[in-house]
């Protein structure tokens, strides 16, 4: 090769952006594994950001405040990757809650049979007031002092961000923002979970007050701009728990449309104390808190619908709707036995207000 194509071939390798992250994940004295994640945040590549970001860190370079920047970029990356010590034990104790009440014949698996009446069987055991949905607390009453079963000391994990090189073990797609995320598998032979977890606890950046002088406005902006970049990356020993599984719209209660779609989710599920869960959130993670409580309740749909809504989840059940069933099964027009905002709003006729 001349020295101008090597030339032209090292300018293509250098201008040519990456769309993805390396990780390096280690679980106790095993091989390494290298996972290729490729994270959209709202829709936008966070490696474009990424880059845009690097640029404008140069591009202020010298002035005053702009070592924030560099501060707020670890090793020059907006992915930040820590790894937990131990495995927690709140997401253990509502796996065995769920797991024991639905493994009818405790033959450590569940059947079809078995799964035909989840939603039964967990809202007729843990439902305690009586309101269709299931919180952490109702499932697991001493959450908040419950300890890890004894046994075999969980291997330590460790996690890095490493440039993006060579063949991944693992090449994964991770939507923030928009959509979900979540994949289980085996890599090599540890057991693997990844999955986005907005109940995680995570903050937003800290403006730095030096950047709050007149003179600093435009470091200031570039500071926002990539501060709301910012993601974070959690390994924690052990699987996610099956709460969060079935959890899929993350507002901290299992609703009767969630335990419904359980029955799929859970029929190829395990009980396993091995392996590892990846969590991923945008802004920088905190300690993991105890789920207690659902953390809002919706307000889409047409007033008569929300005030139906008894708890919030965002459906009408047959129990809360107040007219007749005829008129249940009108609405219901995917016939799944909820009425969802979106079948509310298309049989409630727009009032539109009058001119005199």
């Amino acid at each position: 090769m001349t020295t101008a194509l090597l030339m032209l071939a090292m300018l293509v390798c250098v201008d040519r952006p990456v769309d993805a992250y390396d990780v390096l994940l280690s679980v106790g004295d095993k091989p390494s594994l290298r996972l290729r994640l490729k994270i959209e945040l709202d829709g936008q590549s966070l490696a474009k950001l990424n880059l845009d970001a690097k640029r404008a860190s140069e591009t202020l370079k010298g002035k005053p405040g702009a070592l924030a920047l560099d501060r707020l970029m670890s090793e020059g990356s907006l992915l930040r990757a820590e790894a937990l010590p131990a495995e927690l034990p709140h997401p253990v104790a509502l796996s065995n809650a769920i797991f024991k009440t639905l493994d009818a014949n405790n033959d450590g698996k569940l059947s079809p049979d078995e799964l035909a009446n989840a939603d039964k069987a967990l809202l007729g055991k843990f439902d305690l007031d009586d309101d269709e949905s299931i919180t952490p607390l109702e499932l697991v009453p001493d959450l908040q002092s419950v300890a890890l079963p004894k046994r075999q000391s969980v291997a330590e994990v460790r996690v890095v961000v490493v440039p993006v090189e060579g063949r991944a073990d693992l090449e994964q797609i991770v939507k923030l923002g928009r959509g979900t995320t979540y994949w289980r598998g085996k890599v090599g032979d540890i057991p693997l979970e990844i999955h986005i977890r907005p109940s995680l606890p995570s903050e937003k950046p800290e403006m730095p007050r030096a950047l709050l002088a007149a003179d600093r406005a435009e470091v200031k902006a570039a500071f926002e701009k990539t501060a709301s970049g910012v993601v974070s990356l959690i390994a924690i020993p052990g699987p996610a728990s099956l709460f969060d599984l079935i959890d899929t719209d993350r507002d901290g209660q299992l609703g009767i449309a969630e335990l419904l779609a359980s029955k799929s989710l859970l029929a190829n599920w395990k009980p396993s104390d091995t392996g590892v869960s990846l969590v991923i959130v945008r802004g920088v993670a905190k300690s993991p808190a105890i789920p207690l409580f659902r953390t809002f309740s919706r307000k889409s749909g047409p007033e008569w619908f929300r005030a139906m809504d008894k708890n919030g989840d965002g459906d009408v059940s047959p129990r809360e709707f107040l007219g007749d069933p005829e008129q249940f099964r009108k609405i219901d027009t995917d016939g799944n036995g909820l009425i969802s905002s979106e079948e509310a709003e298309k049989v409630t006729p727009s009032v539109k207000e009058k001119k005199p």
